[in-house]
C-alpha cells in the first residue's frame, strides 16, 4: 500500500532509511533528524533556488527569456512593495524580503508535486522564519528609535482617572506584540499543512477504493476525487502564491512600523 501510494501521497513515501537509522544510537538518530523529510525538502529547495538563480544569472541577457522575465518580475514586485511600505531606506532590506517570498513561495508550491513535501507544512520552518523575522524587526526598530521604540507599549496618554483602561491598554500591547511571530508562523503553516493534509487524503481515499473489491459499476465513485484532484491542486498553487505574499506583507508591515515607530 506504501508502495503504491508513494507517487500521489508525500507522507506515504517510506524513508526507511531514517526509520533504520533512528534506532542505532545517538548518531543515527542525530542523522534521522537532520535529514529527515521536512529538512531534507528545505535542502532541495535551496538548491533548487540556488540552481536557478546561477542559471539566470549566467545566462542574463538585454532580451530576457522566460525564466529571466520571470525572476524579474519577482524581484520588482517584491521590491515595489517594499518601496511602497518601507520608504527611504527599502533597499537595505531587499535581500531579506526577496529570500523570504522566494524560498517560501517554491516551498509552498513543491508539495504539488506528486511524491515531494512541502517544507513549509512542518512547523518548525514557518514558526523558525516567524521568530527571525520577530527578532529583525525589533532590532532594526531600538536601533533607529533606541528606547523611545519602547513607548508603544505605554499605549496613550490619558487623564489619572482613566488609568485602569491605559493599564488595560498596555497590557493588550504586550500581548499583541508577543502573538504577532505566533500569528504569523501560524498562518503560513496551517494552511500549507491543511494543503498537503487534503490532498493526502483524496490520495488515499482514491488507491484505497481502487484496491477495494468489487466490480468497475462499485466503484463509480472513485472517479469523483480523481477528478478533483487537479482543482485542488490548482487551488493549492493559488493558496501557496498567497501565503508567501501576506507573510512578506506583514514583515515588510512589521519593518515599516518598527523604522517609523516615533511617528506613531
Amino acid at each position: 500500500m506504501i508502495l503504491i501510494s508513494a507517487p500521489l501521497v508525500p507522507e506515504g513515501i517510506g524513508y526507511e532509511f531514517l526509520d533504520k537509522a533512528a534506532g542505532h544510537g545517538f548518531l543515527g538518530n542525530l542523522v534521522a533528524f537532520f535529514v529527515s523529510p521536512a529538512y531534507l525538502f528545505t535542502i532541495i529547495v535551496w538548491l533548487l533556488i540556488g540552481i536557478v538563480s546561477f542559471v539566470v544569472a549566467k545566462h542574463a541577457k538585454l532580451v530576457p527569456g522566460t525564466l529571466q522575465t520571470a525572476v524579474e518580475e519577482i524581484i520588482g514586485f517584491v521590491t515595489n512593495l517594499a518601496d511602497e511600505m518601507i520608504g527611504h531606506g527599502s533597499k537595505g532590506y531587499y535581500p531579506l524580503l526577496l529570500g523570504l517570498f522566494i524560498f517560501i513561495l517554491v516551498s509552498n508550491v513543491i508539495g504539488l508535486i506528486p511524491g515531494l513535501i512541502s517544507p513549509t507544512s512542518n512547523p518548525t520552518l514557518p514558526f523558525g522564519f516567524a521568530i527571525m523575522v520577530f527578532v529583525i524587526y525589533n532590532f532594526v526598530g531600538v536601533k533607529e528609535n533606541g528606547l523611545k521604540y519602547f513607548k508603544k507599549f505605554l499605549g496613550p496618554t490619558l487623564p489619572i482617572y482613566m488609568l485602569p483602561i491605559r493599564l488595560l491598554l498596555i497590557v493588550v500591547e504586550f500581548i499583541s506584540f508577543f502573538a504577532a511571530p505566533f500569528t504569523l508562523g501560524l498562518r503560513l503553516f496551517c494552511n500549507i499543512f491543511a494543503k498537503e493534509l487534503f490532498l493526502s487524503v483524496m490520495a488515499v481515499l482514491l488507491i484505497s477504493f481502487l484496491n477495494a473489491p468489487g466490480g468497475l459499476g462499485s466503484k463509480v465513485f472513485v472517479l469523483m476525487p480523481f477528478f478533483l484532484r487537479p482543482v485542488v491542486i490548482l487551488l493549492g498553487l493559488l493558496l501557496g502564491i498567497i501565503q508567501a505574499f501576506v507573510f512578506v506583507v506583514l514583515t515588510i508591515s512589521y519593518i515599516s512600523g518598527a523604522l517609523h515607530a516615533e511617528e506613531h
